[in-house]
């Protein structure tokens, strides 16, 4: 998966999570609306804000049901949209008037104290949105916004700022200088405070997208278990580090795949290679073993890579006996099914290589390299020579801890090797 795409996945997350909060905060003001009964300057306005909030939750819920990497954008505009006019219909409500009263003859200099409580409403979800200027942009535009709201209460002729609570408490049009400036600070650093958490938020996500590329990548090569060592011992298992170790490695292809394949339409044929190599994978993975790479019909795998778990030749041994369980079901399930028997071939070799990255700036490849890893390839396309299903070197036999029974092949010539080695016909 690339970068970009790890970074939509997470931006879309974010975009959920801000939406799912902000369906909350609608609800929440709908139903502190009931249960407080606000008393509204018109009838209208209490029905214009209660669908407002209604607008605002709906959209909010869409987005965050509906969301993903895909229509992110659109979304995204959606609700960027609706943050930036719903301050000015929020304002537009809280003006009707109805003739006889509005807020400001009605609440006076206490006005003030909600013009700041709405800020809180656009910078919270503006933050969880994931995206730092955006965020940062939206954080301004909501203070800006609030500060509009407060210069317009403080500098109306009839408001008056002071710190003698005999007017605070007697004067409708008093505005509380101590809550003025204490609200004030609280907006201004929340604000600051935001954007340092968005820049922040920022940061992490790059650390996580790199951490989710190298989960991606480990995720190619290593089961669960190997993939956790890693990353608790990164260190100690440093994957860029060429090492020669010793390391069990095996080959399996799939018996007369030509033959098999031929007549079969092209999605057959990779959807037939798809089940052989889950399969495959599977048992290696169950094993401790890594996945080295496919090449055609065939799977190179290897024990004892990235480092080794003590018990390598014998982990691969353990991994073909599941693999040949694997096989004998899958056999009867496409004779059930009328379908053509799939066979294949296992050959495995012990010995040194060399592990690593290897590749260019472009392309890095995790693999191993050395004569190893061409005698099990040998090993492998020994086995239709030999008439065998599996086939394991001496040198396999010499590191497993149990007694195997096997029908020995002796001095077998390998193909491309002029040293001849001893070969062990398995049935497991």
């Amino acid at each position: 998966m690339k970068d970009k795409d790890l970074i939509r996945k997470r931006h879309v997350n974010g975009l959920r999570l801000a939406c799912t909060v902000g369906a909350g905060l609608n609800f929440t003001s709908i139903f502190v609306s009931i249960l407080t009964n606000l008393g509204w300057a018109s009838a209208l306005a209490g029905q214009l804000f209660t669908i407002f909030t209604l607008t605002g939750m709906t959209i909010f819920v869409l987005v965050a049901v509906f969301v993903n990497t895909k229509n992110y954008n659109y979304f995204l505009t959606l609700l960027v949209f609706w943050l930036l006019v719903s301050p000015w219909l929020r304002r537009a409500i809280f003006g009707i008037d109805d003739g006889v009263v509005d807020y400001l003859n009605t609440y006076g200099g206490r006005m003030l104290d909600y013009s700041f409580v709405f800020i809180s409403y656009g910078m919270i979800l503006a933050v969880l949105l994931s995206r730092f200027y955006l965020s940062v942009i939206l954080i301004i535009y909501y203070y800006l916004i609030t500060a509009l709201s407060v210069s317009n209460i403080i500098f109306n002729p009839k408001t008056f700022l002071t710190y003698d609570p005999t007017l605070i408490t007697s004067n409708l049009y008093a505005m509380n200088g101590g809550i003025f400036s204490q609200n004030a600070a609280i907006t201004t650093f929340s604000a600051i405070a935001l954007i340092a958490i968005a820049w922040s938020m920022q940061r992490n996500l790059k650390d996580a997208i790199a951490h989710e590329r190298s989960n991606n990548l480990l995720g190619r090569y290593f089961s669960p278990e190997v993939r956790d060592e890693i990353e608790k011992n990164k260190d100690k298992h440093d994957l860029d580090q060429e090492k020669e170790q010793q390391i069990a490695v095996l080959f399996t292809d799939i018996s007369n795949f030509t033959k098999l394949s031929e007549g079969m339409k092209p999605q057959e044929v990779l959807a037939l290679l798809s089940e052989y190599q889950t399969k495959m994978v599977s048992a290696v993975f169950e094993h401790g073993g890594t996945v080295d790479k496919f090449i055609g019909d065939s799977v190179m795998a290897t024990f004892g890579t990235p480092f080794s778990r003590g018990n390598d030749a014998q982990n691969a041994l353990n991994c073909v006996r599941q693999m040949q369980v694997s096989m004998r079901d899958w056999e009867k399930e496409r004779e059930k099914n009328k379908l053509p028997i799939v066979r294949h071939r296992v050959g495995v070799h012990f010995g040194g290589c060399f592990v690593g990255n290897v590749g260019s700036s472009d392309r890095v490849e995790y693999t191993v390299i050395g004569d190893t890893v061409n005698v099990a390839s040998r090993i492998c396309d020994a086995c239709k020579e030999i008439d065998a299903e599996v086939l394991f070197s001496d040198k396999v036999m010499s590191e497993i801890n149990e007694n195997l029974s096997s029908e020995v092949v002796s001095k077998f010539s390998i193909r491309g090797r002029k040293e001849k080695i001893d070969l062990h016909k398995i049935t497991v």
